[in-house]
């Protein structure tokens, strides 16, 4: 199954902590938050962190403003980044089986009978994922109905 690895749940750590931090690109004074202080936070390393951090930043996910009292803020509100932009910032295997991977040639090739079915699966575990924001993941109260909804778990809203 899925498993992350250090460098995407840093960028989700970094992500939450930012959310927490206010106000998105859109308000007059954005909250900037340093890399130093959410690698304090969750006592993981600066270095690596900054590095997460300026991916996201080529990736127009963050915003980063440098000079004394700089730091990084969220490029858009929560809602409108997809979770799965963040699974594949880093290069995160993004199928249940390796032939679902673009390029990966399978020497079963010839006598698979099961890639079709493989495939029906990998859609099924991947649409939610697709369709999840990080505000989703994080679950405030609205998001949280939201996921509740794309599960199937209770009435969309009219």
């Amino acid at each position: 199954m899925l498993r992350l690895n250090k460098k995407t749940e840093y960028a989700l750590l970094a992500l939450r902590t930012l959310a927490d931090a206010g106000p998105e690109a859109s308000a007059d004074e954005p909250q900037l938050v340093t890399a130093k202080t959410i690698a304090q936070r969750y006592q993981i390393p600066e270095m690596l962190l900054a590095k997460v951090l300026q991916r996201m930043k080529k990736r127009n996910l963050v915003v980063a403003a440098k000079g004394s009292g700089g730091g990084y803020r969220l490029a858009r509100p929560v809602v409108q980044i997809p979770l799965l932009a963040i699974l594949e910032l880093f290069d995160e295997q993004m199928s249940l089986v390796e032939c679902q991977n673009e390029g990966h040639q399978c020497q079963q090739v010839s006598s698979c009978d099961i890639k079709g079915p493989l495939a029906v699966l990998n859609a099924a575990v991947m649409e939610p994922l697709r369709r999840m924001t990080i505000a989703d993941l994080f679950g405030s109260p609205r998001s949280t109905r939201r996921f509740a909804i794309i599960q199937g778990q209770v009435g969309s809203p009219s």
